[in-house]
Formats: structure tokens, C-alpha cells, sequence
């Protein structure tokens, strides 16, 4: 098989797992990159994440060339189907090339009789993607940047159609990897100058002081920097939470969901690894994962809990500090995260709303009096951010908050917000 044809037939094997079992793209793409050829790996990620991107406008476009609707086709022709449908529209890949390759992937998936179907509407695929026309804003904008059409709806309502339609355009740019320096290891100075020596288009954030951002830089565990513990990822957006929280050194922090631990080994860095801090998560396979980045980065003073913290929280010393890196929809994070656009539904977010709010109070009341609770989340709705801080503060009138957010088209980096709660 040649290996793009192998490319083609990795990412198309992705989308339908991701179709058909509980998996998430990180996960699919973690499991199957490393049986690809090294030069084939990017466009496996570019045609699985494009046409996750993409979905809603691609399927728009394939709709006039089938008789019955995309839903009805077996998972692998659909799959397929969206992927000829994204290199031709976005990769301008010639018709014959898309129409061959495809109908030949189905006879490796065992649907040979599918073969000469994806292959006429493959060659009959247009350059560009078709027009999205209507009368109803919320569908249109939905169809044309590939958002699920009742998110769109809220934002139309929160955002206003200029900033809305700024949000979705940059939820389907490709996310730089950004990267937060460990400064027990080393200082941001110190790493610009290793990455642009190795050749990498590396620049200091502007939001976090302990931010490098890198454009096309790959797999960031592959470079010495990653070996030596100087670097660990993570969004920008997400570097000002423990910023907010401002741990000091000595001090006893509790971080209430903690894994993978990016917030969790950055609490311990502003601390200088002086202290304590206990990281909760609900399973024991999570916390390993703090615990290995805590050892990769020199953090010594993480220990861990699991279990749920609603339960935990009555085994829990009083701290000074408890960070609430809540559960949330995560819609701060789409373009990082396509595939993950299509499983958010108005249900999840009012379940999460009231699972946040028992999560507070648990929180609440481990922080010692004048102690600080820090609330964060990488959403971008309001039920989910300033409506958990009014509800906090309407409990008690001796409490006080200050926040501070970001918006993904604005600023550049993920949606967050992040709540500085004083508990007297």
C-alpha cells in the first residue's frame, strides 16, 4: 500500500472509531500515529482533524450527489465519503486521485460493493464547497463553519453575529502548540533560545510570563527540553489560572480535579516546591498521570487522593487554598479539540451546572477563613462561569470574587475563566 493511500486508510479508521466507540481523537490519534511512517503522520492528522472541522459544511456539500441522507450509509462509506469530500474541497486533490483511493479503502473495510459508489460521487465532488444559503442565521452559520447549530444559537444570543462568526472561524484554525516553561528547571529566556537554535518558529506568549509558543513544532515530547523537564503543555489561557490563584510558598493547596496536572505542577512551581499539595482526581490511572508529570518537572511536594471529591472533601485537611478546575462543556477548547464540538448537547451543560455547584460547596468548605478558592473552567458559558460566581456569592454575604476570562478569537488561545473566590 502506498503510504499515502496508509495515511488515508489511518485517518478514515479514526473517524470511524471515533463514530462508533467512546473515544476521543487524542486517544485515536495517540494509538494508531506511531505504526505510521514518520512522513505520513501529518497528513493523517490533517484529514482526520479536517473533516471533523469541516463535518457539517462537508456533508452540506455531499448531500445533491446522494439519493438518501449521509446518516443512512454505513459508517465506513460516510467516513470515506467526508474525506474525499475535504481533500477535494480543501486539498484540491484531483477527482480521479480521490475517487480511486477511496473506492480501494473500502474493500479493505469489507464493503467491496461499495466500491464503484464512493467512487462516482467521489469524481463528481466540486473544487469548492457548496453555498450555504437560508433565512435562519443560527443554521446557516452552523452549516458554513461547522458548529452544531444549537451552540451557535447561544452564541448569536451572548456574542452578537460579528464576534459569533470571529468565534467559529477561529475554532477551525489549527491551535500553535503552546508550551509553559518550568521554572524549577529552567527560565522562558533559556528555552526560546533552545527551540530557535533547533530551527522553530518559537515566540514568548503574551498572556502568561511563563509562556513559548510554537508553530509547526510536532511532537513536543521529542526535543531535550522535554526530556530535561523544562517544558510541559499547555494552553496559555489555562497558564492564568494558577497565575490568579497565586499560591505562596508553605502554604497547604488542594487541587480538587488535578489530572493531568498541568494547573496542579504549575501551583507547585509558583511555589517554588515549597509546601504541600494534595491532588484529587476520581481514578487512581488519572492521577498517574500527575504523578508523572510531577516527576518529569522535579515536583516533589504532590501527593494524591482519588476518588470523588464530593466524598473526598470530608477526608481533606483545611487549606489555604483549594483550586476547582471544574468539570465543564469545554467549549473554550474547540479548536483544539474538533471532534469534540459534535457530543456537547444542552443536557450535559445543565447536568454540569449542578454538579459545579456541589463541587463549590464541597470546596468551600475546606478553605480555611480568609483562604482563597480559585474556580476555573474552559467554557465559554455563562451558566458555567459568572453564573456559578453569583450563586457562590449569594450563599454568604461576606464573600468576594474577582475574575478574569478569555475568548478564543480575542485573545488567540483557549476560551477560560477563572474565579478568585475569598472565603471569610
Amino acid at each position: 500500500m502506498h503510504p499515502k493511500t496508509r495515511a488515508r486508510h489511518t485517518a478514515l479508521q479514526i473517524l470511524i472509531e471515533l463514530e462508533t466507540k467512546d473515544v476521543l481523537l487524542p486517544q485515536s490519534l495517540a494509538a494508531r500515529l506511531p505504526a505510521c511512517l514518520p512522513e505520513t503522520r501529518p497528513l493523517v492528522r490533517e484529514l482526520a482533524s479536517g473533516v471533523l472541522r469541516h463535518r457539517a459544511l462537508l456533508d452540506w456539500t455531499l448531500a445533491p450527489l446522494l439519493k438518501k441522507p449521509l446518516a443512512k450509509l454505513d459508517a465506513p462509506v460516510r467516513a470515506a465519503l467526508r474525506l474525499a469530500a475535504y481533500e477535494r474541497t480543501h486539498l484540491k486533490t484531483f477527482p480521479a486521485v480521490v475517487g480511486n483511493e477511496y473506492a480501494s479503502l473500502m474493500k479493505t473495510m469489507r464493503l467491496a460493493s461499495a466500491t464503484g459508489f464512493v467512487n462516482a460521487i467521489a469524481r463528481r465532488l466540486p473544487e469548492e464547497p457548496l453555498p450555504v444559503q437560508g433565512d435562519k442565521p443560527a443554521w446557516q452559520l452552523a452549516t458554513l463553519h461547522s458548529h452544531p447549530e444549537w451552540l451557535v444559537a447561544r452564541w448569536l444570543e451572548h456574542l452578537g453575529q460579528e464576534e459569533c462568526e470571529k468565534l467559529l472561524q477561529f475554532n477551525n484554525g489549527i491551535a500553535p502548540l503552546s508550551l509553559r516553561v518550568n521554572s524549577l528547571r529552567s527560565s522562558r529566556e533559556a528555552v526560546l533560545a533552545s527551540l530557535l537554535a533547533r530551527g522553530l518558529q518559537a515566540r514568548e506568549g503574551l498572556l502568561s510570563p511563563d509562556a513559548v509558543i510554537v508553530e509547526n513544532a510536532g511532537d513536543p515530547t521529542s526535543g531535550p527540553e522535554w526530556e530535561a523537564g523544562e517544558i510541559i503543555a499547555q494552553d496559555e489561557a489555562a497558564q492564568l489560572v494558577a497565575r490568579l490563584a497565586a499560591p505562596q510558598a508553605g502554604q497547604t493547596v488542594i487541587d480538587a480535579a488535578a489530572a493531568p496536572g498541568g494547573k496542579t505542577t504549575h501551583l507547585a512551581q509558583l511555589m517554588n516546591n515549597d509546601g504541600k499539595i494534595i491532588a484529587c482526581d476520581v481514578g487512581a490511572g488519572r492521577l498517574k498521570l500527575v504523578c508523572d508529570n510531577a516527576k518529569r518537572l522535579g515536583v516533589s511536594i504532590i501527593e494524591t487522593r482519588a476518588g470523588d471529591f464530593r466524598e473526598l472533601a470530608a477526608t481533606l485537611p483545611i487549606a489555604d487554598m483549594v483550586l476547582l478546575d471544574a468539570p465543564c462543556l469545554g467549549t473554550g477548547t474547540l479548536r483544539r479539540r474538533p471532534d469534540a464540538k459534535w457530543s456537547k448537547t444542552p443536557a450535559q451543560l445543565e447536568e454540569l451546572v449542578v454538579l459545579q455547584r456541589e463541587l463549590l460547596e464541597s470546596a468551600t468548605a475546606l478553605v480555611k477563613p480568609g483562604g482563597v478558592l480559585v474556580y476555573s473552567t474552559c467554557s465559554l458559558e455563562p451558566e458555567e462561569n459568572e453564573g456559578q460566581v453569583a450563586w457562590w456569592l449569594g450563599l454568604d454575604s461576606n464573600r468576594q470574587a474577582t475574575w478574569k476570562s478569555t475568548l478564543p478569537h480575542r485573545d488567540g488561545c483557549d476560551g477560560m475563566f477563572a474565579a478568585r473566590l475569598i472565603v471569610n
